[in-house]
């Protein structure tokens, strides 16, 4: 009769896992993200490395378009709208403002801060920033895509600022 330990075998994946509160998935500014947002939020929580029941990695995630196309993404423009959605709903931080050739770098709020092998412009944290837990208003995009029609009769997409509905403008 074969033991317990055989019948268990190859009925769990191996490999980097990812422990998400459920604090942090009830709370209403994850309730608000668009999938866009969530979307990146998992890319990033899969970029976390875990240890001893927390993250050694949390600041040293990538948000670089060459690394991010790989994972699905097809537009710069809907990328980088997605980390400013959770930079607005305070789940992600810049950790290392990227420069040329050097990619920014970000942290999750809901984790400490880590070392990070001397690399970020913060100081490491021993407990979360914990900025998500601040509820925020409804994100509305920087840039808005509009359809122009242009004088030599072209149609083409222009990014504008996105008006205030309440202001006339002259």
């Amino acid at each position: 009769m074969a033991g317990k330990g055989i019948n268990a075998k190859g009925r769990r994946e191996s490999g980097a896992f990812v422990a998400i509160p459920c604090a942090v998935l009830d709370h209403i500014n994850f309730t608000r993200l668009t999938p866009k947002g969530i979307k990146l939020f998992m890319d990033l929580c899969s970029q976390l490395r875990m240890k001893r029941g927390g993250p050694i990695n949390n600041g040293d995630l990538c948000i670089a378009w060459s690394l991010m196309k790989e994972r699905g993404w097809s537009s710069k423009q809907t990328l980088y709208g997605a980390r400013e959605e959770l930079e607005h709903y305070g789940w992600l931080i810049l950790t290392r403002q990227g420069g040329r050739h050097i990619p920014s770098l970000f942290a999750l709020t809901f984790y400490a801060i880590n070392e990070c092998g001397g690399k970020l412009d913060v100081a490491e944290t021993r407990t979360a920033p914990g900025h998500w837990k601040q509820e925020k208003s409804l994100w509305i995009p920087s840039r808005k895509l509009e359809s122009v029609v242009r004088p030599s009769g072209q149609c083409g997409t222009t990014i504008r600022p996105i008006q205030p509905k309440n202001r006339v403008i002259q």
